[in-house]
């Protein structure tokens, strides 16, 4: 049996989804508040703190779309980072 890749899938279940995570972290009661710029620094400490290799680059993609717009593509999770801090 591998439980080591048993335990890795758990971690990733058991973590929050990035969107949730920078909601948590800034204090947002609703996921929808990350649609507005009224928390925008809040957002911004929140995620310049997310290492952008803790989320695949397609989360990091969702993520740019739902709180900015953008439908571009990424090859890394960093530039899709980038690209929502360069929108806050």
């Amino acid at each position: 049996m591998r439980t080591g890749n048993n335990r890795e899938k758990n971690d990733r279940d058991d973590r929050a989804g990035l969107l949730e995570r920078i909601a948590a972290e800034s204090g947002c009661m609703y996921l929808s508040d990350l649609r507005g710029f009224i928390y925008r620094e809040r957002f911004r400490i929140a995620v310049t703190q997310i290492p952008a290799s803790d989320y695949p680059v397609e989360e990091w993609q969702d993520a740019a779309y739902y709180m900015v717009g953008s439908e571009e593509r990424f090859k890394t999770a960093e530039e899709a980072k980038q690209r929502i801090l360069g929108s806050l």
